[in-house]
């Protein structure tokens, strides 16, 4: 450690372990199980090299080994293993022997769209590619059984196929895969073979699998956008506009150009993105010390006076004004006129950045014919559409080279730092990595919107609700996505209503409405997109007409569910207070248990969090029960991960979270102001997979573990403190008691 300006991250991992003493035992070099593409910085080849291609899907070696193609990112959501199992549960071969890359987007443009979808977001890697992955696995196999019983002279009939060996049953002779890989690969099926139901499977929700990222993660040797060293590589230093819309007046390079290191400076405009100047040098600290000291002009324009508290403001204001009507069944005002009781409260949630661990970065080498681009992005094929139209080029003359990433969530899905790259790497002729510091990426999110619901309830003499009015206002997401969709959605943003308009709770009479309060700010989906508001608020206040109507909230919902079509919720709820004890144990006074329950993307979730509250404010969340209902899983430990992954992304929003304006700028910039949650608040997270309905039923499982916590939280404080959360986060609530 004589040179630390000079260490990588994985040279730093390698040292402070050993230095560490124990944890040097773990160290080993990278899995032979994960290849980031055979040449991680130069364009994969265009054909294999040492093996054959039954498929674009999967490379067969001589040795026997197979090499799965992935179009999914990895960013700790398991699809590096997830997509291969897909296939390997049809292709009937030894999953010892089997390696990962990326898939290759050049390729898929230049093959007719051989992969299909490179987007990883919505939960829908799994639900949307498991039919053509699973297909994919049975055409491969269906192709080289029919190459084996083409070299014995055989009916294919007699050929079984197992654990990559191919044997014909009559006589016992055996082929392996990559015998007879190169005939398969010629072989032309007349029909694509029928693929297994999940009563069928063998290994996807059967084992759990180990996963392939691990290994390279723990070791150092994983490859993240950020490792990324090109030859004659120069790093550039970015600043954007600090009031969204604002634009570069100028900048004084002379000032700066004698500096250490300094190739050049430069404005930098993408279409969609806010304007930017970058310095270009030999190293990003060289970069980044010009930047900070460059005097740079500019002109804020309109949102100069911008002020979240004001944004609040109004949104509350708009709450008493009606809005497009959502969803209607019978007749609220008359009900609520003759309720036993009415209830009455109003919830809000704040923006909220996605903060990822790995700042925005990007690489690109420009070449009159030719751009490659290596990043960690959630949609390899958007990334190479939109550079190739951003430089000029055809989709088959850019190569997106996707990388480990170091957080996505929402953030990673626009291509913005891969055309910043692009230009600067135009401007000075030689490959550029552009890096967002910390404080840049935070002050230049696309957020998460702020948002305020009322919710307006009529209570029966039995305590349970005979109507129900919501009002919900916010920034519309898909107004800005897609404005003309918005309107034919007769202005209703899908995504700020979810939950809200389809909880399945039996309600006779009910109105949801939703309020549009535009404003100039980027903001963008971020984990569990509507449902990481609506949930909380909704799940909250059901806990607040339980507590009225002197009742259970676990009875209530159960009440409220009893007509629900889809079984899983039921079940879901049942797994999760069954397992969780609730109602039977007795809890120290100052710890209580709170529940919530959801449904997004496809699946049901649910959650009972055990809370202690110290007398002086203090919070932990002991305990968290989770269960879900997605149908059916592929591995059980891609499950559980995601689970305890959702936990601590929602505890984090639910204590800390919140971006806040001041005068059009963003007042949080680094995990000092926009604190995450430490290992010490980590709860113990109990994953429950009885609750799975299994049929034909496949939803997503990313994300909708983050919504249900918020409610089962706030809901246990409640009978800690006799106080009620209606605005996050947490640190801005005295929790005291006595």
């Amino acid at each position: 450690m004589t040179n630390p300006l000079t260490m990588n991250r994985r040279q730093f991992v390698v040292a402070t372990a050993l230095v560490g003493g124990g944890l040097a035992v773990g160290l080993r070099p990278a899995s032979a199980q994960f290849k980031l593409n055979r040449e991680p910085f130069k364009a994969p080849p265009s054909a294999p090299t040492n093996g054959v291609d039954v498929t674009p899907w999967m490379m067969i070696m001589p040795d026997n080994t197979i090499v799965m193609r992935v179009a999914k990112a990895e960013m700790g959501n398991g699809a590096l293993t997830a997509m291969p199992m897909m296939i390997c549960e049809e292709l009937e071969c030894d999953w010892s022997k089997i390696q990962v890359e990326y898939a290759d987007p050049n390729r898929s443009v230049r093959e007719n769209n051989a992969y299909k979808s490179f987007g990883t977001f919505g939960s829908l890697s799994v639900r949307t590619s498991r039919e053509y992955l699973q297909q994919a696995g049975a055409a491969a196999r269906e192709m080289l059984k029919t190459a084996a019983a083409q070299q014995w002279n055989v009916p294919i009939g007699e050929i079984d196929a197992k654990n990559s060996i191919l044997t014909h049953r009559p006589t016992g002779r055996t082929l392996t895969f990559g015998d007879v890989s190169t005939k398969a690969a010629a072989v032309k099926l007349a029909a694509e073979p029928k693929i297994k139901t999940p009563d069928q499977y063998t290994l996807m929700g059967k084992a759990i699998v180990k996963r392939f990222d691990t290994p390279v993660k723990v070791n150092g040797s994983a490859v993240f956008g950020m490792d990324v060293q090109v030859p004659n590589m120069a790093t550039a230093a970015i600043r954007h506009s600090p009031v969204a819309g604002g634009k570069l007046k100028s900048f004084d390079f002379e000032a700066i150009k004698s500096r250490p290191g300094v190739i050049a400076a430069s404005a930098v405009r993408v279409p969609g993105v806010r304007e930017a100047v970058a310095v270009v040098a030999d190293s990003y600290w060289n970069a980044k010390s010009a930047l900070d000291v460059m005097p740079i002009e500019w002109d804020d324009g309109a949102g100069a006076n911008f002020e979240s508290g004001a944004v609040m403001k109004t949104a509350l204001e708009l709450l008493d004004q009606p809005g497009a009507v959502s969803r209607t069944e019978g007749n609220v005002d008359a009900a609520l006129r003759s309720a036993t009781k009415v209830v009455e409260a109003v919830y809000q949630t704040p923006y909220l950045e996605h903060a990822t661990m790995e700042p925005l970065n990007a690489t690109a080498e420009v070449k009159a014919d030719r751009v490659d681009v290596w990043l960690g992005t959630q949609d390899a094929g958007s990334a190479t559409t939109a550079s190739a139209q951003f430089a000029g080029l055809r989709p088959d003359q850019v190569y997106v080279h996707n990388l480990f990433l170091g957080g996505g969530f929402g953030r990673r899905t626009g291509p913005e730092v891969a055309l910043e790259a692009i230009s600067l790497a135009k401007t000075v002729n030689r490959p550029v990595k552009v890096v967002w510091s910390r404080e840049e990426t935070t002050r230049q999110g696309a957020y998460r919107p702020l948002a305020v619901t009322k919710f307006r309830a009529g209570l029966g003499p039995d305590g349970m609700p005979v109507a129900m009015h919501i009002r919900t206002v916010s920034d519309s997401l898909m107004a800005k996505v897609n404005p003309n969709g918005f309107r034919q959605a007769n202005d209703v943003d899908s995504t700020a209503v979810l939950w809200l308009k389809d909880a399945p709770y039996a309600i006779p009479n009910f109105q949801l409405e939703y309020k549009n309060s535009p404003t100039h700010l980027v903001i963008g989906f971020l984990r569990a997109p509507g449902t990481n508001q609506t949930v909380y608020m909704y799940e909250s206040f059901l806990d607040e007409l339980a507590a009225a109507a002197g009742k259970d909230e676990v009875a209530y919902r159960r009440t409220l569910l009893r007509d629900a079509k889809d079984p899983g919720f039921l079940k879901v709820l049942n797994e999760i207070t069954d397992k969780s004890e609730w109602g039977k144990k007795t809890f120290p006074k100052g710890t209580a248990q709170g529940v919530g329950i959801c449904e997004a993307h496809g699946s049901i979730s649910g959650c009972v969090a055990e809370v202690s509250v110290t007398q002086d404010g203090s919070i932990q969340i002991t305990k968290v029960d989770l269960a879900y209902d997605s149908g059916n899983i592929v591995n059980k430990s891609d499950v559980e991960a995601q689970a305890q992954s959702a936990v601590v992304y929602a505890q984090t929003a639910l204590m800390y979270g919140e971006i806040n304006f001041r005068k059009g700028r963003v007042v949080e910039g680094n995990f000092d102001d926009y604190q995450m949650m430490r290992i010490a608040e980590m709860p113990n997270v109990v994953t429950h997979h009885g609750a799975l309905t299994g049929g034909t039923k496949w939803g997503g499982i990313g994300e909708i573990g983050v919504p249900p916590l918020f409610s089962a939280v706030t809901s246990a404080i409640f009978k800690i403190t006799g106080k009620r959360i209606r605005s996050l986060p947490l640190k801005n609530h005295d929790l005291t008691w006595s």
